[in-house]
């Protein structure tokens, strides 16, 4: 089987003049938007979350709202070999609060 990568920036997703992905009514916005319970159907695709240069913080109720659907119907090694993210800066400290975030999710 060929797995199809999709790549998705989320800059496009953060609030005008906003550093901050933040909110579960907000992540269950855009999950609607990139219809990600299609790609949970789909076993050919990974989807790869980039997480733009400048953003200071992707809160745990933005990423519950986007991607809890999804965990419950993978399962946790399901959830994990279809989404993944990339921190898209070179700022040390930055990046390892997103991840902190990231985990905390």
């Amino acid at each position: 089987m060929v797995i199809r990568k999709h790549d998705i920036d989320l800059i496009k997703y953060r609030g005008h003049r906003s550093s901050i992905f933040t909110g579960r009514p907000q992540g269950k916005d855009v999950r609607e938007v990139l219809k990600l319970s299609e790609f949970d159907r789909q076993s050919d695709v990974e989807v790869k979350f980039i997480i733009p240069e400048g953003t200071t913080s992707f809160n745990p109720s933005f990423y519950l709202g986007l991607l809890f659907d999804s965990y419950k119907t993978l399962g946790a090694q399901g959830f994990t070999a279809k989404y993944s993210f990339d921190i898209a800066t070179s700022d040390p400290s930055i990046r390892r609060v997103l991840q902190k975030n990231l985990e905390d999710a």
